[in-house]
């Protein structure tokens, strides 16, 4: 079970949620027996005619076990039960929009969708520009190396020279830069299963991910990489985003958020998704 974090503040808001739109496609899923839209977006919180609001979500896959699609073409994951349950528990009638990681935030910004619900990490950055409601979970970050690697800790001297892999844009990506930049060459993905790919291939040493992420990604099927402890720990409070001029969707979502908590079915959703992750919540 993981611990319980500090109580749940406000730091932004925004909305959405129920079904989803992929952003450029116009395809149409199904997932837990909502209808998943893709397609053209309205720059604005709609109300439908029962006057149910309806809120966009944003996320980027894959990113298991948080987000994902199934085989099926529906959504699953962590951040996608969450974020169903706050709709069904504010009454919000919510649209998932699919958007790759690099362009999520232009997104939000220009309105094409309301929130952003997708293992965000809560950084002081994005404190300024955002309103978070949050966290709702706590994850711990990892270095992954193959298994035969020599490297057995981390630490300036064991990276220089080495190839390291991140997500472009992520707490990670500031990290590794800042403190490996001059040292090691940094490759940057536009998603974890790029940086997958690069690693099955042999052409990294060594990636940093969220912890939780790496293990399900990257040893889904069989244990082939190993995990190294950062040289100081990177651990991410997860919020939810949204405009700064979107109070009101905050707070829905932030009363949402407290009640789901205080809820057994918050504790079987860490179960069932995060298992024994030790950062916490």
């Amino acid at each position: 079970m993981v611990p319980h974090a500090a109580p749940t503040v406000i730091l932004i808001s925004c909305g959405r949620m129920s079904h989803i739109v992929r952003m450029k496609k116009k395809n149409i899923f199904r997932a837990g027996g909502l209808i998943l839209v893709m397609g053209l977006l309205n720059p604005t919180v709609a109300v439908a005619a029962d006057e149910t609001p309806t809120v966009r979500i944003a996320l980027d896959l894959p990113y298991a076990p948080m987000e994902f699609e199934r085989p099926d073409g529906s959504l699953a994951g962590f951040d996608i039960a969450l974020g169903d349950a706050l709709c069904r528990i504010a009454e919000l009638d919510c649209r998932w929009v699919v958007q790759a990681w690099e362009g999520i935030v232009a997104g939000l910004m220009a309105r094409k969708y309301d929130v952003i619900l997708s293992a965000m990490a809560i950084t002081p950055e994005r404190l300024r520009r955002f309103r978070i409601v949050g966290p709702y979970l706590q994850l711990a970050s990892a270095w992954f190396v193959p298994i035969a690697s020599d490297l057995d800790r981390i630490e300036p001297e064991t990276l220089a020279g080495h190839t390291l892999g991140v997500q472009r844009g992520t707490v990670h990506d500031r990290y590794v830069t800042r403190t490996y930049g001059e040292i090691a060459d940094i490759k940057r993905y536009r998603s974890v299963m790029d940086i997958q790919l690069d690693l099955d291939a042999h052409r990294l040493d060594a990636a940093f991910v969220t912890r939780v992420v790496g293990q399900h990604m990257f040893n889904s099927s069989t244990a082939r990489y190993r995990t190294l402890a950062p040289a100081q720990p990177i651990d991410q409070g997860m919020g939810i985003a949204l405009r700064k001029d979107e109070p009101r969707l905050a707070e829905t979502f932030a009363a949402a958020l407290a009640e789901f908590r205080s809820r057994p079915a918050y504790d079987a959703l860490i179960a069932r998704w995060i298992g024994a992750e030790p950062a916490g919540r």
